[in-house]
């Protein structure tokens, strides 16, 4: 019964390779919306689950369409292939290039699920804090190569106006803590490389945890929100604060890393007391930042 299937496969014609009624040439086809399990990436602390994928590649105007199978072929044989999942993008995009002969260049975007386990700061409770990993690759047929990490992640921003405005209510300018108005914030970062994907999820996790006036936690007991609660009271930020903590420590990380081509933060305060959210955003390459930490004397 197979081999009836296989035989009328073989005796249809190959239409892809017809020539289409417009000749013009297409820069993106491919597949959108493919997905796939990553938990095989999982280690220690941090949990991989699912992820979904944009993969393209380029055909030439005589070319009526692509062959569709080879992309999802491809995909699938990278996620046993691949060790890191920051190498993921990179060997799917390099894969699909070599599986669609007549293409000159492709490109794969990843968008996944990760859970990092933690524990509360004062009860040590298990907690579990989600976050989004996102991956670009591009490949060409003249052997260049781009790769672009990034993470989303969810914590506090605590505004320093306030806390200003309620210490002059209380009319106190000692270094005491005032209250101000608190509120869920999301900060992602990117890092652009030229070639190899040299920096782990866990650095860019730790840079943007540490970029925010707190963290939130899955579980808190009363002495683990008063230590929430007070810490990031002394840790006021403006998301252009937060924006440009995120960008410092990620250089900070990544100084003596090779490769980096330029990084990109977006810090968003969900505002607690206004009908709008505050942003701050942008892309900086890394010479930019570079000069700023280190300014040349």
């Amino acid at each position: 019964m197979q081999d009836e299937w296989k035989t009328v496969a073989k005796n249809s014609r190959d239409i892809q390779y017809e020539m289409p009624g417009s000749m013009l040439k297409i820069k993106s086809v491919g597949i959108n919306g493919f997905r796939f399990p990553i938990s095989n990436f999982s280690n220690g602390n941090i949990k991989y689950t699912g992820a979904r994928a944009r993969a393209t590649v380029d055909i030439p105007q005589k070319m009526r369409g692509a062959n569709m199978s080879r992309t999802t072929i491809g995909l699938t044989e990278s996620l046993s292939e691949v060790k890191r999942i920051e190498d993921l993008a990179g060997a799917m995009a390099e894969k699909i290039l070599q599986a669609h002969e007549y293409s000159l260049s492709s490109k794969v975007t990843i968008r996944g699920e990760g859970f990092m386990y933690t524990e509360s700061p004062v009860s040590y409770l298990d907690s579990i804090e989600r976050f989004i990993i996102s991956e670009r690759s591009r490949r060409t047929r003249d052997g260049n190569e781009n790769n672009m990490l990034g993470i989303t992640v969810t914590g506090i921003s605590t505004c320093p106006c306030g806390a200003e405005l309620m210490r002059t209510k209380l009319e106190s300018h000692e270094e005491k803590i005032t209250p101000t108005h608190m509120q869920r914030a999301r900060l992602s970062v990117f890092i652009d490389f030229h070639g190899k994907v040299l920096a782990g999820v866990d650095d860019l996790l730790d840079s943007a945890y540490r970029s925010m006036s707190g963290s939130v936690y899955s579980t808190l007991k009363r002495a683990d929100e008063a230590f929430v609660i007070y810490n990031s009271l002394k840790n006021t930020k403006f998301v252009e604060d937060i924006y440009r903590s995120a960008i410092n420590a990620i250089y900070m990380k990544l100084a003596r890393v090779g490769g980096v081509r330029a990084v990109y933060a977006r810090a968003e305060s969900f505002e607690s007391i206004h009908g709008y959210n505050a942003i701050a955003s942008g892309w900086l390459d890394w010479k930019t930042v570079e000069d700023s930490i280190n300014p040349k004397r």
